[in-house]
C-alpha cells in the first residue's frame, strides 16, 4: 500500500489556578490565533447567553476560562472556537477490563482514537483549576478534553457513537439541544470521584453529541455509557461478578438503542468483533499485551494510517485508575514510545516532533452495513 513518513509536533503542557487565572495561562501559547473562528450569524447575542448559561449548569468554570482567555488574547468570548462548537470528529475504539482481566489486577481503559492531523490539537495537558479535581487528558479544541484520569483515579475516555454530530457543514445535524462530548469529558474530569458520579452526571445531562463514553474508577467499576439523539443507556461491569471487560467503537453497542441506527461502518463492526475477541482469548493480560494490540494495524488490531481520509491513529492511550496514570503513544507509531504521566506528578511543558505514516485509504474500509 502507497504510504509516506512525514513529521509532526507534539506537547505537553500545565495548567493551574482559578479558571481566569488558567484561561490566561492559554492565552500565552504559541499557536493561539488558531481558536480564533468567528461565529456562524445563526449563534446570536442570545445563543451566546444561551450556551454560557448551559456551561454555567453543568461545566461550572468554563465560562471565567473562556473570558480570561478573551482577556488576555483580545478574541471575544463569542468567536472563540469552543463557544460556538460545544452547544448542540473523531473515530475511536475503546476498552474498558476489570482488575480480574489484567495482570497487575488494576483495571484499565485502553483507547485508539483516529482523526485528521490537521483538526488535532495534538496536545496533553495537566489541569488542576482551584477547587476541582486535577487531572491529565487530551485537549480538543485548546479548552475541552477528550479522554483523561484524575486525581482520584476516575477515568474517562469515548467514541463516537453513529455518524459524528457537529454544528459544522457535513456533519450530523443536532437532534436535541446540548453539549459536545468535549465539554462533558472536562466537566466529569473536574467534578465526579469515581465511575458511579459520573454517570449520575451524564444521566442529568443535555448531551447533543452522539457518544460512547468508557467510565472506571480503583474500585473496578466499568460503564459502557451510550447516547443516541437524546436517548440513554448504559451497561456496568464488577470485578465481584459478571463480564469483566466492556468494548465499543463506532456504532451503537446496547440493544435497546440499535433501532435508532441499525448500521455501522464496516471498519467499525469489524474494530468491535476484534476487541471482543482480544478481551476474551486469554483469561489475564498484561499491559503491554494491550498495547502491542491497540497498536497493532486494522484489522489485527486497532491503529489505521488513513490521515487524508479523517482516519488516521491519532494517539494510543492507557488510563490506569489505580495509579492514576495515564500512558500515551502518539501517532499509531511504536517508534514514537511510550510516555507515562501520573496526575501528582508535575514534568514540566514540553515540545516533540514525532514521525507519523500516511497511507492511501480503502473505500471497503468506510462502506456501511448492519450491525446484526
Amino acid at each position: 500500500m502507497k504510504h509516506s513518513m512525514e513529521k509532526q509536533k507534539v506537547s505537553y503542557y500545565e495548567l493551574e489556578g482559578t479558571y481566569r487565572e488558567i484561561g490566561r495561562q492559554i492565552a500565552g501559547q504559541e499557536d493561539t490565533g488558531k481558536w480564533y473562528v468567528p461565529a456562524p450569524e445563526y449563534f446570536t447575542r442570545e445563543a451566546l447567553e444561551e450556551a454560557l448559561g448551559l456551561y454555567d449548569m453543568y461545566c461550572p468554570g468554563i465560562r471565567e476560562e473562556l473570558e480570561g482567555f478573551s482577556e488576555a488574547a483580545g478574541i471575544p468570548v463569542k468567536d472563540i472556537a469552543y463557544t460556538w462548537m460545544t452547544m448542540l470528529v473523531p473515530r475511536c475504539s475503546g476498552l474498558i477490563l476489570t482488575g480480574k482481566k489484567t495482570l497487575d489486577g488494576h483495571p484499565k481503559i485502553a483507547r485508539n482514537y483516529e482523526f485528521t492531523i490537521e483538526d488535532e490539537d495534538l496536545k496533553l495537558c495537566r489541569t488542576a483549576p482551584a477547587g476541582k479535581y486535577a487531572h491529565i487528558a487530551g485537549t480538543i479544541v485548546e479548552f475541552g478534553r477528550c479522554e483523561g484520569i484524575n486525581e482520584k483515579g476516575l477515568a474517562v475516555s469515548m467514541s463516537s457513537c453513529g455518524f459524528p454530530v457537529s454544528n459544522m457543514p457535513g456533519m450530523r445535524a443536532p437532534k436535541i439541544k446540548g453539549l459536545q462530548f468535549w465539554a462533558v469529558i472536562r466537566s466529569l474530569l473536574e467534578n465526579c470521584a469515581n465511575a458511579q458520579e459520573a454517570l449520575e452526571k451524564v444521566m442529568q445531562m443535555p448531551i447533543a453529541y452522539n457518544i460512547n463514553l468508557y467510565l472506571a474508577d480503583p474500585s473496578g467499576t466499568g460503564i459502557l455509557f451510550e447516547t443516541m439523539d437524546g436517548e440513554k443507556a448504559y451497561e456496568q461491569i464488577s470485578p465481584k461478578e459478571g463480564p469483566q471487560y466492556l468494548c465499543g467503537t463506532n456504532h451503537i453497542i446496547i440493544e435497546q438503542l440499535k433501532h435508532l441506527e441499525p448500521a455501522g461502518m464496516n471498519n467499525s463492526i469489524v474494530r468491535y468483533d476484534r476487541l471482543k475477541k482480544f478481551a476474551e482469548e486469554k483469561e489475564r493480560y498484561s499491559e503491554e499485551e494491550i498495547r502491542k494490540f491497540m497498536l497493532a494495524e486494522y484489522p489485527e488490531g486497532m491503529t489505521a494510517h488513513y490521515y487524508k481520509d479523517g482516519f488516521g491513529t491519532i494517539k494510543t492511550v492507557i488510563l490506569d485508575p489505580v495509579e492514576k496514570r495515564y500512558s500515551i503513544c502518539w501517532l499509531g507509531q511504536e517508534e514514537n514510545g511510550w510516555m507515562d504521566y501520573l496526575v501528582d506528578e508535575k514534568k514540566g511543558a514540553c515540545v516533540e516532533e514525532l514521525l507519523y505514516r500516511n497511507e492511501d485509504g480503502n473505500p471497503e474500509f468506510f462502506a456501511f452495513r448492519p450491525i446484526g
